[in-house]
């Protein structure tokens, strides 16, 4: 059979076609996670072990020398990444320190970071200039992140070592960790004024109970001494401390910061109480799974101060947090809080794995929103938008600035230790007085814990009257703070022998009459399970 011209040509036109992919160096299967490592030679061997490890993942690394300024260093990115799918940035080592206008001398492992010019928050006490990694991943320079961006603040190849072997335990070793499914908060006082510490305190009760699904352990600690969540004031530092300690998924801390401190305790008749200084961290041991910490705050994150911050420091304990995000300048609330709105989302409804990604993506809809970012708590805060920002004609320039300033200390590639799901089936309603039967699909074998909790936010005692502070009734304090993190009505606890439908009945008494969560926490050996369903709990 004759071959037309066409057929006949096909065949060596496709092989001119991949001969030309093959020689500008386009992806091909091996290329299709590409990650630059900006890291300097004298930190090459104490890398190996995280490059061989992400690249058993499937990722393809690169490595550019810090050579050159800030902008030089992003064009040797952007060079090596033509025509590859990048899927990050790891800076490697410290940037030179910034103080009074001016850089100290730079070090050869030294990465530099960029300066864009603060146009809100210098209108408050910040410095001119915003120190911020972002334009490196922000590689066509139209200030919305195309790629994730981490920076690992260490100054020595042993602060390296121990930090990659965290990494890859926080991957590998901790599969059942209980504290996959807990959250703690950590709030300081507003201080914005009456009117605007009321909206946050409205709206941070809003997203916690509507962001975070209600199969998860919250914990609140409040540093306002006439709140329930607050423990005895003399003590809250140990209390925040232990919350970290605990372990768990997040710590987030929403409140005032400075580079070596978080906000205060104010008492009546007393000296302020501090609730974190840096040599408080020295108490820092976390004994479950690393969390990931979150300082919506100012300064925490200045990663380019003389002396290093409290976010550098916590991230580089040998038994600290397993990454932080932290801003690097004085940041404002609505910003703050449309961002975590974004990081929420990104965590507990797209389910991102990708722990840059989570941060990239919230920065995108933090400055270029879409349709489907304009979620309830998003419209709500930029209806609110003039009562929180204390410039509400330049929204646009704050969510700018914020998305600069706040800084990933830690590694992007990270992949969040989430806990799975399982969907539970009950009735919708149940009265006190009875047992509520309850239905499931076990994915596995294990031990399971079935429990009726209070809704977040819902007491199930009546606080105590704080009118005025006694310090004799520090341990009434400190109990009444467990009790208010403790929202369990009843709970019982099951033997999986097997994969399969699961039915068990949970007892209903004396349960305040209204809205209430049905959940599920269940652990195997390799893996944490939770659930939840909401119910509605008459007299």
């Amino acid at each position: 059979m004759t071959q037309t011209g066409d057929q006949a040509g096909q065949p060596n036109f496709l092989c001119l076609v991949f001969l030309l992919f093959w020689l500008m160096g386009l992806p091909s299967a091996c290329y299709a996670n590409y990650v630059i490592c900006v890291c300097a030679e004298s930190l090459d061997e104490a890398w190996k072990p995280w490059v061989a490890y992400r690249q058993e993942q499937g990722y393809e690394v690169a490595i550019v020398r810090p050579d050159g300024s800030a902008a030089e260093i992003r064009e040797a990115i952007k060079k090596a990444a033509i025509s590859r799918s990048l899927q990050g940035v790891v800076l490697l080592g410290d940037t030179p320190s910034y103080a009074d206008g001016k850089l100290a001398p730079r070090l050869k492992s030294h990465v530099p970071t960029f300066y864009s010019q603060a146009k809100v928050n210098v209108l408050f006490g910040s410095e001119p200039e915003l120190a911020s990694d972002f334009p490196y991943g922000d590689l066509n320079g139209d200030g919305v992140p195309d790629l994730p961006v981490g920076r690992i603040p260490v100054t020595s190849s042993e602060q390296l070592t121990r930090y990659v072997q965290r990494v890859i335990a926080y991957e590998r070793k901790y599969p059942a960790a209980v504290g996959k499914r807990d959250i703690h908060f950590v709030a300081g006082v507003g201080g914005f004024g009456p009117a605007v510490d009321g909206v946050l305190t409205t709206v941070t009760r809003k997203f916690i109970s509507q962001g975070i699904p209600g199969s998860f352990r919250v914990t609140m600690t409040q540093a306002s001494w006439q709140s329930p969540f607050c423990p005895d004031p003399f003590a809250f530092g140990k209390h925040t401390v232990d919350r970290m300690n605990e372990g768990g998924l997040f710590w987030i801390y929403m409140g005032h910061g400075l580079r070596d401190q978080l906000d205060q305790v104010f008492v009546p008749g007393v000296k302020p109480i501090s609730i974190m200084r840096q040599d408080n961290l020295k108490d820092v041991a976390v004994r479950g799974l690393p969390p990931i910490c979150v300082f919506l705050a100012c300064y925490v994150g200045a990663f380019d101060s003389v002396k290093p911050c409290i976010g550098e420091q916590l991230v580089l304990l040998e038994d600290g947090p397993i990454a932080v995000l932290a801003a690097s300048r004085v940041s404002m609330p609505y910003a703050m809080s449309v961002m975590g709105d974004g990081m929420l989302r990104q965590c507990f409804r797209l389910r991102e794995e990708i722990l840059g990604n989570v941060i990239a993506n919230a920065k995108r809809s933090l400055v270029v929103p879409s349709a489907a970012d304009r979620t309830p708590n998003r419209m709500l805060l930029d209806s609110l938008a003039g009562k929180l920002s204390p410039v509400p004609k330049m929204l646009i320039e704050e969510r700018e600035e914020h998305a600069l300033m706040f800084n990933l200390l830690g590694d992007p590639l990270l992949r969040v230790n989430y806990p799975r799901g399982v969907k539970l089936n009950c009735a919708a309603t149940a009265s006190n007085g009875s047992n509520l039967l309850v239905r499931f699909e076990a994915p596995v074998k294990g031990k399971a814990v079935l429990e009726l909790a209070a809704e977040r936010g819902v007491q199930r005692f009546t606080p105590l009257k704080r009118e005025s502070f006694d310090r004799e009734m520090a341990e009434s304090y400190n109990d009444e703070y467990r009790r208010a993190n403790d929202a369990v009505w009843s709970s019982t606890s099951l033997d999986i022998c097997q994969p399969g439908t699961v039915e068990a009945e949970i007892a209903v008494e004396r349960v305040k009459p209204g809205f209430q969560t049905v959940r599920l926490y269940l652990q195997s050996d390799q893996q944490v399970y939770i659930g939840s369903k909401r119910v509605y709990v008459s007299k």
